[in-house]
């Protein structure tokens, strides 16, 4: 089930409807029913991998917890890693075994060992890296010491399901922490004032964006592009890594803000996702606007347990190693390919230079800057590093992304083959996204201090023009292979 197409729109008056009117101690009932049906329409099939993923998290945190409890001088780490280690295995079969396989096959060929391993030859269960990443936390804050923050179990399966497996959030983020939701879910917090002008324009806003600029600029530009690179000129090549970029910040975006604001009509409040990533002005800056809550969780749960920048004196390429490993393991949650851990080491090595810089200079990333023109380059360089690592993004293999990257030197000069309507979403996209943010929040203020007609209204002018200039596509997002 999309969020942008007609069944969603059913589904979520419907669920909200069935919740407000439901007595309050049924409310969490409704919650966790209507997640696990959500999953369902996608794949019935994969149901009991979500179900297997969120039975296992609750049941070793449980376990963990006692343990701890029990003996709390105890480490306990085998116990840990034996939880974590089945956490992960859906994971691992599902969407990096083939290319475990692959490697293992290619290099035993290499060695004259030839070996032939058994594939997983089936599709990639959606969203399994977000609530794999979720659960992990979970079980990672719970396992904890008490006195290094450790937290009682959740001992409610239904509150820990529906945590786990609530709709808005499900398959596409933002990864949430218990911090993030359960205490919500303990509390079912009643609407707030303000709180329904602010859902709906969320939603609208997602819709609009995802429909009306992801979806224009890729297919009428990245998809032929990216299809067949070898047909387009270096200046279209790249045009369209400029609508990729687009694409992918508004493609995901969206999804959370429709996400945000559908929990919003619930009565609750999940973490922001994105802070105008492309104003950036280094690359470590950019991953504090970026997908924000793996930034975070990464941060927490792999940085800052290998010593994060705590290193003594002439250790501090241990930092740099951190930095390494951390970006590397961003690259390939995104997905299992030489691509991918490319695209990591090459982030790892930005956000490496902006540490050394920071190091130099003082500065931290999102310190103002002392000139226009200081600001300048720092935001065209950081800009252009992130648009070209896209490519690794988007091509198919490694061979794919050179194939790109070296057609951007083509001299043919040709003025780009795209149509009026993707050129006009291409520059009223960029143009939004570095328009002063007061202005969206002034905006947003406007929207909220409204009433139903004007919120009605909106949202039927955002439907008309989706159905006017929308592709009529049902496009899913991009982070739904994730």
């Amino acid at each position: 089930m999309l969020f942008q197409t007609l069944d969603y729109l059913v589904f979520l008056p419907l669920c909200l409807l069935a919740y407000w009117l439901a007595p309050r101690a049924l409310r969490l009932w409704v919650l966790g029913l209507s997640s696990v049906a959500f999953y369902a329409t996608w794949s019935l099939a994969y149901l009991p991998v979500l179900l297997g993923v969120t039975a296992l998290s609750w049941l070793g945190g449980l376990w963990l917890a006692r343990r701890r409890d029990d003996a709390p001088a105890r480490k306990d780490l085998p116990a840990r890693a034996v939880v974590l280690g089945v956490l992960l295995l859906p994971l691992l079969v599902f969407k990096y075994w083939g290319w475990i396989a692959w490697n293992a096959e290619w290099a035993g060929q290499a060695l004259g060992l030839p070996l032939s391993l058994p594939r997983v030859d089936l599709p990639l269960p959606v969203g399994i890296s977000f609530f794999t990443f979720q659960a992990l936390a979970y079980v990672i804050d719970t396992a904890r010491p008490r006195d290094r923050g450790g937290l009682p179990a959740d001992p409610d399966p239904l509150r820990y399901l529906t945590f786990l497996t609530w709709f808005p959030q499900l398959v596409a983020g933002p990864i949430l922490r218990r911090k993030d939701l359960l205490p919500q879910l303990v509390d079912l917090p009643l609407l707030r004032q303000g709180m329904v002008g602010r859902g709906l324009w969320r939603i609208s806003k997602g819709m609009a964006k995802k429909i009306l600029v992801a979806d224009i600029v890729r297919v009428g530009m990245v998809d032929p592009v990216f299809s067949d690179p070898g047909r387009f000129t270096g200046p279209e090549l790249m045009v369209a890594l400029y609508a990729y970029s687009l694409q992918i910040y508004y493609d995901f975006s969206a999804y959370t803000d429709i996400a945000l604001g559908t929990a919003m009509l619930f009565g609750m409040e999940l973490p922001e996702n994105f802070r105008r990533p492309y104003q950036a002005t280094c690359v470590a800056g950019f991953w504090r606007r970026w997908h924000i809550t793996l930034s975070n969780w990464v941060r927490d749960y792999v940085y800052y347990p290998m010593g994060g920048s705590k290193v003594q004196g002439g250790a501090q390429w241990k930092v740099y190693r951190n930095i390494m490993l951390t970006l590397l393991i961003i690259g390939v949650w995104h997905g299992a390919s030489w691509n991918f851990v490319v695209y990591g080491l090459l982030h790892g090595l930005g956000v490496a230079w902006c540490r050394w810089r920071r190091k130099v200079t003082g500065r931290k990333p999102d310190d103002p800057l002392p000139t226009a023109w200081a600001y300048a380059w720092r935001w065209a360089l950081t800009f252009h590093f992130v648009v070209l690592a896209r490519i690794l993004f988007r091509a198919e293999d490694l061979p794919g992304s050179w194939q790109m990257f070296t057609g951007l030197f083509d001299p043919t000069f040709l003025m780009p083959r795209f149509s009026l309507l993707a050129w006009a979403v291409l520059v009223v996209g960029y143009a939004a996204h570095f328009t002063p943010i007061r202005w969206a929040e002034a905006a947003e203020r406007w929207f909220q201090g409204r009433g139903p007609l004007v919120w009605a209204a909106a949202a039927a002018a955002v439907a008309a023009g989706c159905m006017t200039l929308g592709g009529g596509e049902q496009l899913a997002f991009v982070y739904y292979q994730f």
